[in-house]
């Protein structure tokens, strides 16, 4: 008794199997084998098309409103994360110095300025690491002069210097501030 999970396919004008109805189907489905392909199994008279025995799932195309507002999105996170992401990088670094060297001192010392020598409500903006501005001291210290250009509360921009010292805990290994020497207009 021939089993009836048993076809044969016939495929650029050769037959070709025996294949199972699941396997006709990924064939069909996958594009493997086109509509038009015709099967046939023992006890049929003629050979049939393969729609007739599984059936063709048409592929969902994604819509461009789907497209247009993941564009959005995408763009929309770029351009905070160009606005933003600088600031969270400062932010991490000045935080996050565990090293006895010149560049983690100065990082250090920015975010000591931040912290505690700034007046309530103003910004700054600090010049760039420069290493001539970073003295390192014999007993796990740093001098740090640092600039920026500060712009308080009421709007107003000025040229600000500021000299940090700091000391190297080694056990703990982290930067803390000394007794600020001061900040002055350059």
């Amino acid at each position: 008794m021939p089993s009836p999970e048993v076809f044969y396919l016939h495929i650029h004008g050769e037959q070709r199997g025996p294949y199972t109805v699941p396997q006709i189907d990924h064939l069909l489905n996958t594009g493997l084998i086109a509509e038009e392909t015709l099967y046939w199994r023992e006890g049929l008279e003629q050979w049939a098309p393969v729609t007739s025995l599984v059936v063709k799932r048409t592929r969902r195309r994604p819509s461009w409103r789907g497209i247009g507002a993941a564009a959005l999105i995408l763009a929309g996170l770029g351009f905070l994360g160009a606005f933003f992401g600088p600031v969270l990088v400062d932010g991490w670094r000045e935080a996050n110095q565990h090293e006895y060297t010149a560049e983690a001192a100065y990082w250090r010392a920015r975010e000591a300025v931040r912290n505690t020598l700034l007046p309530r409500g103003a910004v700054v903006k600090f010049a760039r690491f420069s290493e001539n501005g970073v003295r390192m001291l014999e007993a796990s210290g740093a001098e740090v002069s640092l600039t920026g250009e500060l712009l308080d509360s009421s709007g107003k921009t000025r040229t600000m210097e500021w000299r940090v010292t700091l000391r190297f805990d080694e056990k703990k290994s982290e930067w803390a501030m000394t007794p600020p020497v001061g900040s002055t207009p350059p």
